[in-house]
């Protein structure tokens, strides 16, 4: 899932679907029990909600924690201060989308955009690593040096090109190397006709999943008051947080949203589900590449792409089965990839010792390694569904020997491979990313809808993007929903924090604002 090279725009499609009801099993999650994978806060749905956020990837976990810590830190110091209501609906089980499938490759992207972006992408890397840190989360959270490598020239060139133009600053630049000498290219084990890398300072290897199940377990402690009061576990006086309530509803697909006049005047919504509707003041849509099917302005300026993972197993006489990698890599330019294509490989950790004489599989350290959109038909272009895997593109991440180096030099570098030079494979699933028609993520209110929030299209870089721009989406309809201020002046505050690169600003690049000027340039002059 997702890519390791800079995104770029991409072919216009139809809007997408509805989240496919039998996807494939992403080894993330069937290897870490999640309590919460079907979880109802109410056998029914609530009537209504002052928010309604869709979807629990990363970024409906980042939007749905931001409303309910800032209403909450709100109503502890104003007693009179407005009650929340918060109801997330998911259409499969908790995180059971992009974010619950894709490579664990969480890294700024350096050479490929301007130092405003660069210093976002970065807030967001130093946003989840201190959260993790600082909660000590069991997420699998390593800092990792990132090897990107090349295998076109002309794409080694342009990124050599970029690093030095006056859009990268010297402080940026100094965070990676470029790597070209034949020596040093073997000494990082890339291989297959390689021919450069970049080598980033700044990067991690994390399982998403794991990081979004351990928050979404305390947002429901702590604010889930509905079911905790139908079970009678209430227990009498509770702090000023008890204005605040989270409903949690899986396996409820949205089927649309309609806006509709309330009785004050006001602007409100009607969310359509299977199992009834719900009445929103305010609606976060945090769908990626489904958010065409609920709102169609989105035709062709978010597409849905089709992306595949594995879980390989290092091969016999490959330091990989005792010990981690000790970096994280990405490759572009690889039998066909174009400049948006590429592969990402991290490696989940390997289990102590239990002293018994276990295969790798039952040990971890598998080779979490995705890509191969070339091979994939159609390149997985305009598919919502992730419910089967390509198997020209399973065979291309088995042949991961082909562009690594896995075992020591002086072993045969067919050791412990499968007939063919193949890796053995646990594990193959896919998932669909948010690809933006400009290459950027769409975020904030959508144009002439007043009361609808947009974070997506992340074009598979969620991981350094989507934390922020989620939080800075919750903070809008907050905004304008308890404090009744202009939340289009709150934005553009923070578009120019933003521009200055102040970390605490809490704004986005201005590149990612809504506007219908850009959506309109995105769409081009055929629309």
């Amino acid at each position: 899932m997702g890519d390791a090279g800079p995104s770029s725009p991409s072919l216009l499609t139809g809007r997408a679907g509805l989240p496919s009801a039998n996807p494939t099993e992403s080894f993330w999650q069937t290897s870490h029990p999640n309590t919460l994978a079907d979880h109802r806060s109410t056998a029914a749905l609530p009537d209504g909600a002052d928010v309604v956020v869709i979807g629990t990837g990363i970024s409906g976990t980042f939007a749905t924690h931001e409303l309910l810590t800032r209403a909450a830190a709100a109503a502890a110091t104003d007693t009179d201060h407005a009650a929340l209501d918060v109801v997330v609906l998911e259409a499969r089980t908790t995180c059971s989308a992009a974010t619950g499938r894709n490579g664990g490759h969480c890294q700024p992207l350096v050479h490929a955009e301007r130092s405003a972006i660069i210093d976002f992408e970065m807030r967001n890397y130093e946003h989840i690593r201190e959260l993790v840190e600082r909660h000590d989360v069991p997420c699998d959270f390593r800092r990792i040096p990132g090897v990107l490598g090349f295998w076109n020239r002309t794409y080694f060139d342009e990124a050599k090109a970029a690093l030095d133009s006056a859009l990268v600053t010297a402080e940026h630049r100094s965070l990676v190397k470029v790597v070209e000498g034949p020596e040093e290219l073997e000494r990082l084990r890339l291989t297959g006709g390689v021919v450069g890398a970049i080598v980033q300072t700044v990067a991690a290897s994390l399982s998403p999943y794991k990081l979004m199940v351990w928050l979404w377990d305390r947002m429901v402690q702590e604010y889930e008051r509905e079911k905790k009061s139908e079970e009678g576990g209430g227990g009498g006086a509770r702090s000023p947080t008890k204005q605040v309530t989270l409903n949690l509803q899986t396996n409820t697909p949205v089927t649309s949203i309609e806006k509709v006049q309330g009785g004050d005047g006001g602007v409100g919504w009607t969310v359509k589900t299977g199992r009834g509707n719900v009445r929103a003041k305010h609606v976060v849509l945090a769908t990626n590449g489904y958010t065409s099917h609920l709102v169609p302005e989105f035709e062709g300026l978010i597409s849905p792409v089709q992306a595949q993972m594995s879980a390989l197993l290092p091969p016999d006489g490959s330091p990989f089965r005792e010990h981690l990698m000790p970096a994280s890599y990405g490759m572009m330019g690889v039998e066909g990839q174009d400049r948006v294509m590429s592969d990402y490989l991290v490696q989940n950790p390997i289990l102590p010792p239990s002293g018994e004489d276990v295969v790798a599989v039952g040990r971890g350290g598998h080779l979490m390694f995705g890509g191969g959109r070339a091979q994939a038909r159609g390149h997985g272009v305009g598919v919502s569904d992730d419910d089967y895997v390509d198997a020209d593109a399973e065979i291309y991440l088995r042949s991961l020997p082909e562009r690594l180096n896995l075992v020591e030099a002086d072993a045969s570098t067919a050791a412990g491979t499968s007939k063919g030079g193949l890796l053995d494979i646990a594990a193959s699933w896919t998932g669909i990313i948010g690809s933006s028609a400009d290459g950027h993520p769409w975020v904030g209110g959508v144009p002439g809808q007043d009361g609808l929030f947009v974070a997506a299209g992340y074009s598979g870089h969620g991981m350094t993007n989507a934390a922020l721009c989620s939080r800075h989406v919750a903070q809008l309809a907050l905004t304008s929903l308890n404090e009744g201020r202009d939340w289009k002046a709150l934005q553009a505050q923070g578009v120019e924090l933003a521009e200055q690169g102040n970390g605490g600003g809490g704004g986005v690049p201005r590149e990612y604002v809504i506007t219908q000027q850009r959506m309109d340039a995105a769409r081009g002059p055929r629309h």
